[in-house]
């Protein structure tokens, strides 16, 4: 095999990455198994010396494409759908108010931002607005929620409206709501679910990821839906 440097490498990498993002619409083949393969199969031409010195750069390296698939998928999953709301037939808190909206095919909006301060109890804010569901989505329990902050930044931006689906099984990829230990909910992907913890992470590189543990569930629900105005 060649002899590439870590710079070589880099690149490479990077050039494959774009060849098989233009040439794979479906993303059958941008797993991380094969990110992790084609970066291994670079560095098995490397000497015990220039394989230690590219360690922390690979790592690194493979944590940014990673990420970047992940949001390709994110977005592929959830395309952008234009809001429609209008006001409510019932003001009451998210607890009353859900079974009323799902009534008449609607989702409940809150102007509490998902990142709500510690706290505050989401099932007691009032709502006064609601979202009309496409018609494709099936009746199910639904909460619609504005973002707060850009951890999530590509694929949610501020303010952005996501609808949660409750009571949903999450899985890992997934988006979804919880609720941390302060009574603080957040939006975060599901990056791995090992044993008793779930690891909650972010699409901006700005952000650690949290871990928390997965009994009693933390999970509000599952984003199913992303949703920016005419």
């Amino acid at each position: 095999m060649a002899m590439f440097d870590d710079g070589a490498i880099d690149v490479l990498m990077s050039a494959v990455g774009r060849e098989t993002e233009s040439a794979d619409e479906n993303l059958i083949y941008q797993d991380e198994r094969f990110l992790f393969w084609l970066a291994n199969d670079l560095r098995s031409g490397l000497d015990h010396e220039q394989r230690s010195r590219d360690q922390r750069e690979a790592i690194e390296f493979a944590r940014r494409a990673l990420t970047r698939l992940k949001v390709r998928l994110a977005e592929k999953r959830l395309p952008r759908r234009q809001l429609k709301e209008r006001a409510a037939s019932l003001r009451a808190t998210l607890e009353h108010a859900v079974p009323a909206a799902s009534r008449e095919r609607c989702a409940t909006i809150l102007d509490l931002a998902v990142a709500a301060g510690a706290g505050r109890e989401l099932w007691d804010e009032p709502c006064d607005r609601w979202l009309e569901l496409p018609e494709d989505l099936p009746s199910a329990r639904y909460v619609a929620l504005r973002v707060a902050g850009d951890s999530m930044a590509p694929v949610l931006g501020p303010r952005e409206v996501i609808l949660i689906q409750l009571d949903a099984v999450p899985r890992v990829d997934d988006l979804i709501v919880a609720r941390l230990p302060d009574q603080s909910h957040v939006v975060k992907r599901v990056a791995s679910m090992r044993g008793s913890t779930m690891e909650l992470a972010s699409f901006n590189p700005e952000y650690e990821s949290i871990f928390v543990a997965r009994e009693p569930s933390p999970v509000v629900g599952t984003v199913i839906a992303r949703f920016t105005r005419e």
